[in-house]
């Protein structure tokens, strides 16, 4: 039991002289820590640049993709209006060939009548 209460008080001197002793020096800040900190937040802004990059390289690309299929709606819709349009202009023609041969043929008719009599 004389052991118990020597490690006891020796324990409770260690717990009483350890705060009184004198503190380890706080690390020294020195050039090459602060240069190594410097370049770590460059590094740090870098990556945040290419990730912001990255974000507008996807934006890019999908703008680039969405023109090219507006870019193939649009010609695709022109080409069916300059089909229409031909369609239409070949119609009219047809129409006007149509209304001259009636024409004619009337006024061959009118003439074989004036003509008979």
């Amino acid at each position: 039991m004389r052991g118990i209460v020597t490690v006891v008080a020796f324990l409770a001197a260690a717990c009483v002289v350890l705060p009184l002793l004198p503190a380890a020096p706080p690390p020294r800040r020195s050039d090459a820590m602060e240069i190594s900190a410097r370049m770590l937040r460059q590094l740090d802004r870098l990556e945040a640049d290419l990730h912001a990059s990255d974000g507008e390289m996807v934006i890019y690309t999908e703008l680039v993709a969405r023109h090219g299929q507006a870019q193939q709606v649009a010609c695709q819709v022109t080409e069916e209006h300059i089909q229409e349009i031909h369609r239409l202009a070949e119609a009219q023609q047809k129409k006007r060939q149509e209304k001259q041969l009636r024409r004619r043929h009337a006024v061959a008719r009118v003439r074989r009548k004036f003509a008979s009599r």
